[in-house]
């Protein structure tokens, strides 16, 4: 999935991307190259070089750069640094999508080697990089560092990278604490995140192209300050990027629209009939990320409750226009006529994104 978001221009920036081959780098580094600026992506090999150069199709340009380099070790993250600075005179922003995903084992079955390489190699990869590439950052530069939310949601039978990924946060209020403003160190949240490998996903789910463009976004925004953006949802993600871009929260966010349908006797199935028929065309629209529909647990009889979630109070309004159509049809088989829906928007922007000891 493409997104769609306005980037900002980053002609001229000079931008390295460890990890970006991967397919939520991909997003990141197709972003970078939409926004104008020069893209250094190291891969171990150069069968991986130019198969990813394949995956990005038209969008690899003169301004993609990819390296055979490996720099996971302390020395070899240092010579990516110093080759960066001989060929291109210098690097702007670094983002590091680094990472794998290990699973299977509890915390007492683990094995050495499960620790050297699902909590030392990930954690120590992310080390050499910050080490070579954060004292060479101008003070316009952005750090950004990219997570799961097993950061701070454990996962039983990955604990491994739960507690790998919690480190990465803590190692990004450090470097905040440390590098006292004279750089911005940004750390990106994720939730699930559909991919060129994972596109089958809850709609609720960002891209990793919308991965990118919030990255991009946080390298724009040159007065704003390094932060922890949670990206977990689509509502999260628009909230980011309006910050990120304005300065300024995008007003509510979603909408969370709640009907109660009180059927009339006997024609509770044909109720459910025509929502279960509209539910496609809804989840269709554009501002659409949930639609469902809910009965009482375990009873046959009673209301209908209906859950639907759009990404701004103007979508959830084109959506309303949209299926006036239908209010006929539907309060038609009502006891009394429907309500209009009840409205919920988000309780704060706290939720959404926060600074160094505000809490989690």
């Amino acid at each position: 999935m493409r997104s769609n978001t306005a980037l900002s221009d980053l002609s001229g920036r000079r931008v390295v991307v460890p990890g970006g081959t991967g397919a939520v780098g991909e997003g990141v580094v197709r972003g970078y190259l939409a926004a104008g600026a020069d893209v250094v992506v190291p891969t171990r090999t150069q069968e991986r070089a130019e198969e990813f150069r394949r995956v990005l199709g038209d969008a690899a340009t003169d301004r993609l750069h990819l390296v055979v380099h490996d720099y996971t070790t302390f020395a070899g993250a240092e010579q990516l640094a110093d080759e960066m600075e001989r060929r291109f005179g210098g690097v702007d922003d670094v983002v590091t999508p680094i990472g794998g995903w290990w699973a299977g084992k509890r915390l007492w079955e683990i094995d050495e080697s499960d620790w050297q390489s699902a909590f030392v190699g990930l954690a120590a990869a992310h080390v050499a990089v910050l080490r070579a590439f954060l004292p060479r950052l101008n003070t316009r530069g952005v750090y950004t560092l990219i997570v799961g939310a097993s950061a701070f949601t454990p996962v039983a039978g990955s604990g491994l990278v739960s507690m790998e990924q919690a480190a990465l946060l803590m190692m990004r209020q450090v470097l905040e604490a440390e590098v006292e403003g004279e750089q911005r160190v940004f750390a990106l949240v994720l939730g699930p995140v559909r991919t060129r490998l994972v596109d089958s996903g809850d709609p609720d789910w960002v891209s990793a192209d919308q991965v990118g463009a919030v990255a991009v976004a946080a390298s724009g925004a040159a007065t704003m300050g390094g932060r922890e953006i949670r990206l977990r949802t689509q509502a999260e993600m628009n909230e980011a990027l309006a910050l990120l871009q304005t300065g300024k929260p995008a007003g509510t966010g979603a909408v969370v629209a709640v009907s109660t349908l009180e059927p009339m006797e006997g024609r509770r199935e044909d109720l459910v009939e025509v929502l279960t028929e509209l539910a496609p065309q809804i989840r269709a629209e554009p501002g659409c990320l949930h639609y469902s529909v809910h009965r009482p647990r375990g009873g046959a009889d009673g209301p209908l409750l209906v859950i639907q979630m759009f990404t701004s109070i103007e979508a959830f309004r084109d959506h309303s226009a949209g299926v006036a159509d239908q209010i006929p049809r539907i309060g038609a088989l009502l006891a009394a006529p429907p309500a209009p829906p009840t409205l919920f928007e988000p309780v704060s922007q706290s939720a959404v994104i926060e600074r160094t000891g505000n809490g989690a």
